[in-house]
């Protein structure tokens, strides 16, 4: 099946590297690597968690787009939260961005690695490939 990058690893800080993809297709998966509440410019957003959830869910609709997916194609996120009083919050503002039936999801409460973020998602994506198969005539 293999692996091969699906978008590009999107804007960092000036003074920051990545050792991870944004996003990989395996077959007629993608996976889209945990989401920081970043800018276009790799800012971290501050702010409350309903501005960090924007944030992420903005660069996770941007990453799916690079991707070649949408919202609509994924089939599961983790999220984790560095504070249990923002689950309601953060809740509130994720349901916004999903239809009916809304993936399934993991969120737990845990320190993450950028101290000022209070919110990072992971996604799993399932879209299936266009084939385009050629006629055989005989």
């Amino acid at each position: 099946m293999g692996r091969r990058l699906a978008g590009t690893t999107g804007a960092l800080p000036h003074d920051s590297s990545s050792a991870v993809s944004a996003a990989i297709r395996s077959g007629d998966f993608v996976f889209i690597s945990g989401l920081l509440p970043r800018d276009e410019e790799g800012n971290l957003v501050t702010g409350d968690i309903t501005h960090q959830t924007h944030a992420v869910m903005k660069r996770l609709q941007a990453t799916l787009e690079q991707a070649g997916c949408s919202m609509e194609d994924v089939v599961k996120c983790t999220v984790w939260l560095t504070h249990v009083e923002d689950f309601a919050d953060f809740n509130r503002v994720y349901a916004t961005y999903f239809d009916e039936p809304r993936p399934a999801r993991s969120t737990v409460r845990a320190d993450l690695m950028v101290p000022a973020a209070r919110i990072e998602i992971e996604a799993v994506c399932h879209k299936i490939r266009t084939r385009i198969y050629p006629h055989t005539y005989g």
